[in-house]
């Protein structure tokens, strides 16, 4: 069972989902011809006898787990979820979905393509993401006794790590993300963020990035293609929490998704 921790009473809203409102989190891999309005600030060059654009390192896969306490080898894997739609609920005239289990991958960036979703399709999916608090002082602050194990598991950078491998993994110039781990904090959920991708959408959750277990909206199941490192050490590749106390609701309205109630 994983490790449990109090949360909020708290209901938020999605947000219009583009690089910018993005970027804390990770990144949004979509066409930028398709979003003329929000222009890429990628490298893109001319491709296969000019019948394409090749748009240069669109997103961070940084391999972190050299940091990880185990010092087991990681590799790249590439694996597919079948994603069945979630169930909602109705609450004050719309459906919601409740964020129960909040998780992250300390060590790796995690990427997720969906296949052969239509833009236009009613079926969609439903991103949330938390920022990391900062861990607190042991000094000062004693964390729930479930979670020792836990954040001992989850990287703690020294100004002096950070710098050493920003000089020896320099980032792209054409990304602003930051392709380093967050720190070993739980998820703010008062900052809790909620958006809706459809199916020209991919997107990346930066290493460490506290996010909910993938929600498909609508009638369809979803194939997701998804990339990240791993090393096969169960607490250094994925830590789960369960949130108890408060309810933490995203409303999605009566009109953007059809409820499976």
């Amino acid at each position: 069972m994983p490790p449990s921790i109090p949360s909020p009473t708290i209901h938020i809203i999605p947000i219009p989902l583009t690089e910018k409102s993005f970027l804390q989190f990770g990144t949004l891999i979509q066409n930028p011809t398709h979003n003329p309005s929000n222009p890429t600030t990628n490298r893109v060059v001319s491709a296969n006898q000019g019948s394409a654009l090749k748009y240069i390192d669109i997103t961070h896969i940084t391999n972190a787990y050299p940091l990880a306490p185990s010092k087991q080898d990681a590799k790249p894997v590439m694996n597919m979820f079948v994603s069945s739609p979630r169930k909602l609920r109705q609450q004050s005239g719309e459906a919601v979905f409740d964020v129960k289990i909040m998780e992250r991958h300390p060590y790796t960036p995690q990427t997720f393509i969906p296949l052969g979703l239509p833009k236009d399709s009613k079926t969609k999916y439903l991103v949330v993401v938390a920022p990391t608090l900062p861990h607190p002082d042991s000094s000062t602050q004693n964390p729930p006794q479930n979670l020792s194990s836990f954040t001992n598991s989850s990287p703690t950078l020294s100004k002096t790590q950070l710098q050493i491998q920003q000089l020896s993994h320099p980032s792209s110039p054409t990304l602003t993300t930051n392709p380093w781990p967050r720190g070993p904090g739980l998820p703010d959920l008062t900052k809790i963020t909620a958006f809706i991708a459809n199916g020209s959408q991919a997107i990346t959750y930066g290493a460490g990035t506290w996010h909910a277990p993938m929600v498909v909206l609508g009638d369809d199941h979803v194939d997701f293609v998804v990339v990240q490192w791993a090393n096969g050490v169960p607490l250094e590749d994925c830590q789960e929490i369960v949130l108890q106390g408060g309810e933490v609701t995203v409303g999605l309205g009566d009109a953007a998704v059809k409820a499976k109630l």
